[in-house]
């Protein structure tokens, strides 16, 4: 497996979905996972679950600009030379999984110098970050045909969502026959208890919000296609209502600025935090205090986020796009609203004029998680698709 995210350089969703699924699938196959090593930080080989094995080579970590997928090329070049030692030395593999363009240049090389079967999971689209426009941005044509030949490369895609299938088929010209539609997992079992066992420690929910607050939360990267500035904008008719409403906005981005415009500009100051980027455990102990979880993007493959909000058992409210769509079933896990200031704010409100509704769908949503949204049932499926490929037991 290789992958541009793991661990110590994880990003976003595509970082998460590799720190879930390797581990559950070394438990079962034998498994190196190739990442690479920025700044020297981690180890160059470490074990990975039963029969797993995660090896880091080091490599200049790619910056933002308008060359960074020559700069993605190199570090896919330093991984690739790793990995060639390795098979020079003898190391045999039986099937190869990348994830993304962002690991493409070094998958699509190997695969032509050894052929070795490729499975790609293809998590998101330049085209569809981009709104379906590239022309006039050289960066996003380069890394959508990146993307076509990845696609055209593999025996097999796997992607997370129907919507992220239809997107694949459509933008980069892939056979639908060999598109497969695997969810994404959460880690649930650490959350599922954290609402009950902080609802015990109220100091804990004062350090966001006082006892007679409302408590909404985001997280995610503070770019246009997670869709804070929404938030923002609801905020007025949310306040209209509850006037104690606070809104904590937590991650990093580039949209940050014009965010701390739009809230002061709006006199919003004392109402809503920008928390900057967060750790795992603050996250959690967020999702398990507020009142209402919410994920207004304007693009999203799958939402990682939302799953994991449902597992703390918070309230939630998602934009009807892409992947949230099929993740929240509307009126039963949670809600869905269009990607409008107006709309998020009434779904809000829904949430907070009716709390014990609300406490009610949540109870359902952990259960929903549990049963379908496991690691272990998602590793179980993507072995399904190795051993199809193979022709043979695993």
């Amino acid at each position: 497996m290789i992958s541009p995210e793991y661990n110590l350089q994880r990003v976003g969703g595509l970082g998460a979905h590799v720190q879930g699924l390797a581990p559950r699938l070394s438990e079962r196959v034998l498994l190196d996972l190739m990442v690479p090593r920025y700044h020297g930080l981690g180890d160059l080989c470490e074990p990975l679950g039963a029969y797993g094995t995660v090896y880091r080579g080091d490599a200049t970590q790619p910056a933002a600009g308008n060359d960074f997928d020559l700069q993605v090329w190199r570090m896919n070049d330093q991984l690739n030379a790793m990995i060639t030692r390795h098979i020079n030395s003898g190391r045999r593999f039986s099937l190869m999984h990348a994830h993304d363009w962002l690991s493409g240049y070094v998958a699509n090389d190997l695969h032509q110098r050894y052929h070795i079967p490729l499975v790609v999971t293809i998590h998101a689209t330049e085209i569809g970050r981009r709104r379906g426009h590239l022309h006039g941005h050289p960066l996003s044509e380069r890394i959508h045909l990146a993307e076509q030949y990845l696609a055209r490369e593999a025996e097999v895609i796997i992607a997370c969502s129907e919507f992220m299938r239809q997107e694949i088929i459509h933008s980069l010209n892939a056979a639908p026959e060999k598109i497969h539609v695997i969810p994404n997992g959460v880690e649930y079992k650490h959350l599922i208890e954290l609402r009950q066992k902080y609802a015990t420690f109220p100091h804990i929910r004062r350090r966001w919000a006082q006892p007679d607050q409302q408590l909404i939360f985001f997280v995610g990267r503070l770019e246009w296609e997670k869709g804070p500035d929404l938030l923002v904008q609801a905020m007025p008719r949310i306040l209209a209502d509850f006037p104690n409403a606070r809104l904590v906005l937590a991650g990093k981005g580039s949209y940050t600025d014009q965010l701390i415009d739009m809230i002061q500009e709006a006199g919003l100051e004392e109402t809503i935090q920008l928390a900057g980027f967060i750790s795992d455990e603050t996250r959690n102990e967020l999702y398990a205090v507020s009142d209402i979880a919410v994920f207004p993007s304007r693009y999203e493959p799958f939402g990682i986020v939302a799953l994991e909000a449902m597992a703390a058992g918070a309230p939630v409210v998602v934009s009807n796009v892409g992947g949230l769509s099929e993740v929240v079933d509307h009126g039963v896990t949670g809600l869905r609203a269009d990607t409008t200031p107006d709309a998020i704010a009434d779904a809000i409100l829904d949430i907070l004029r009716h709390p014990q509704l609300a406490a009610e769908r949540a109870r359902r949503a952990q259960n929903v998680v549990r049963t379908q949204y496991s690691w272990e049932s998602i590793a179980d499926r993507v072995l399904e698709i190795y051993r199809d490929l193979l022709g043979a037991a695993l």
